[in-house]
C-alpha cells in the first residue's frame, strides 16, 4: 500500500496548487489527493478560462519532483441548492472531473449529503432520490473522461453544535451501499472516511470488509470521537489495528490516503478556534497559526506515522 496525503495540509499557505504541490518537497511524500474542496471563491481562477493553466502549473510542479496525484476532492457546496450559487457549484464540480481527467487522477470524492428532515421511511426515499438526480447531473463528464466518483461515509454530527435531527445519510457502510447502489452507476464507487467512522461509533473492520471492491479509496483521519478533528492516527481515539486489518481482509488496492492536516493547527481551523488575547488593548496574534517551516515538519512526521502503521502490517510500498 502506498502512502498519500491530501494538498489541503498546506491549504493556509497558499491558493494556488502549484505552490501548495512543492511544499511537499522534502516530506516523504510521494503521492497526494488534490485537494479542490475550497476552490470556489471571488475570483477563483478555477472557476473561468484560467483553470486549465491553474491545474497544468499543479502537474508540472509534481512532476519537477516526481510526485503523482492518487485522487482528488471536489468543491465543497450544496448538492440540493437551487439558483447562481448552485449553478456556480455543479459548474466547478464538473471541472473538477475534467481538471482529474487532465492529470490522469483515477478518483475524486464528492460529498453526498443529507436533505434534512425528520429521518423517516419518507424522508430516506427523497435521500436516495435527490442525491441521485445531482450524481446523475455528473454521468455525461464521468462518462466522458472515465474518472470514478466516490462518495463517502459521513456522520450524523461534525461537532456536538444543536440540530434539528440526529441521524445523517449515509453514515455507515450498509447506507453507503445502499446509496451507491441506488445511483447506479459503473464509476460512481466509495471512500472510507476513518474519521467519520470514529465518530459514528461504527465497526471501522466490519464496515471496510463489508464494502468490499466498491471500496477505491480512504480518508484517514483521527478524533476523541467527538468532533471532526482532522488529526493524525494516535492523536485520538480510532483503533488503527482494525482499520488496517479490515483494509486488509477487504483486498483494498488503492492507497492510504491522510486527510490529517490538523496534526497542527492554525487558531481559525473549525472546529476548534483558538483562544484569542488582547494585550494593552490590542489583539495579539504572533503564535495564533503555524508557520510553513513547523508544517512541513508536521507532514514529515504525518509520513513517519503512515509509515510505522504500514510496516506494522508488512503492506509498506514505498514506491
Amino acid at each position: 500500500m502506498r502512502l498519500a496525503t491530501t494538498t489541503a495540509d498546506f491549504r493556509a499557505h497558499s491558493d494556488t496548487p502549484a505552490e501548495v504541490v512543492r511544499y511537499f518537497a522534502g516530506t516523504g511524500f510521494r503521492w497526494l489527493d488534490l485537494n479542490l474542496y475550497r476552490s470556489i471563491y471571488p475570483q477563483s481562477p478555477f472557476l473561468d478560462d484560467r483553470w486549465e493553466r491553474w491545474i497544468d502549473a499543479a502537474g508540472a510542479a509534481a512532476a519537477d519532483l516526481d510526485i503523482g496525484f492518487c485522487q482528488a476532492h471536489g468543491p465543497n457546496g450544496n448538492l440540493h441548492g437551487s439558483g447562481e450559487e448552485f449553478d456556480v457549484f455543479l459548474a466547478a464540480t464538473i471541472r473538477a472531473i475534467d481538471a482529474c481527467a487532465r492529470l490522469a487522477i483515477p478518483h475524486v470524492v464528492i460529498h453526498q449529503q443529507d436533505i434534512g428532515g425528520y429521518p423517516s421511511r419518507e424522508n430516506r426515499r427523497l435521500n436516495l432520490q435527490q442525491n441521485r438526480h445531482f450524481f446523475a447531473r455528473l454521468f455525461p463528464v464521468m462518462d466522458k473522461t472515465g474518472v470514478h466518483v466516490l462518495i463517502e461515509n459521513s456522520c450524523d454530527r461534525h461537532a456536538p453544535t444543536k440540530q434539528e435531527n440526529t441521524r445523517h445519510f449515509p453514515s455507515t457502510a450498509a447506507e453507503l451501499l445502499e446509496l451507491a447502489e441506488y445511483i447506479d452507476h459503473p464509476l460512481l464507487q466509495i471512500c472510507w472516511d476513518t474519521g467519520h467512522a470514529n465518530i459514528q461509533g461504527v465497526d471501522q473492520y466490519q464496515s471496510i470488509v463489508e464494502l468490499g471492491e466498491r471500496l477505491r479509496a480512504v480518508h484517514i483521519a483521527d478524533n476523541y470521537g467527538d468532533m471532526d478533528s482532522h488529526v493524525a492516527p494516535f492523536q485520538g481515539t480510532t483503533n488503527m489495528d482494525s482499520v488496517m486489518q479490515g483494509l486488509l481482509d477487504n483486498g483494498y488496492q488503492g492507497y492510504f490516503t491522510f486527510e490529517a492536516s490538523s496534526l497542527l493547527r492554525d487558531g481559525a481551523v473549525w472546529p476548534h478556534n483558538r483562544r484569542e488575547w488582547c494585550y494593552r488593548g490590542e489583539k495579539v496574534t504572533r503564535l495564533m497559526d503555524v508557520p510553513l517551516s513547523l508544517r512541513q515538519e508536521a507532514v514529515k512526521l504525518l509520513y513517519q506515522i503512515g509509515r510505522h502503521i504500514l510496516t506494522e502490517y508488512d503492506c509498506c510500498e514505498e514506491a
